[in-house]
């Protein structure tokens, strides 16, 4: 599921988009489970970011930038893997949306 989930984070980067959980069970079809619980969300995501180089920002972020029922499932992704997160909520969803437009470079040719 997460190399799912993470294939369908890079094409969004690629497209320069953002997603959502509802937009990612649409894409995915039966290779996303209809309805994850938060704790799932979070062990998919983290599972996705596992190798993310530390100066990248997580692809987690294309979610969270967009969906705003994410935002505790991002910051519980960042804090499993040691990146740090604003605790406001709207410095937090500054910051990524600027990551996603950082990821959306680093994509645009990959």
């Amino acid at each position: 599921m997460a190399a799912a989930v993470r294939g369908a984070l890079k094409k969004a980067a690629r497209e320069r988009s953002t997603t959502s959980w509802s937009r990612l069970r649409r894409q995915l079809g039966s290779a996303l489970s209809h309805h994850l619980h938060p704790d799932d969300q979070v062990a998919v995501l983290a599972q996705v970011d596992a190798h993310t180089p530390a100066g990248e920002p997580l692809l987690t972020v294309l979610v969270a930038a967009t969906d705003s029922s994410s935002v505790s499932v991002f910051q519980r992704v960042a804090s499993q893997l040691g990146r740090t997160v604003p605790d406001d909520t709207q410095a937090a969803r500054s910051q990524w949306q600027t990551d996603a437009l950082h990821l959306q470079q680093i994509y645009r040719y990959k």
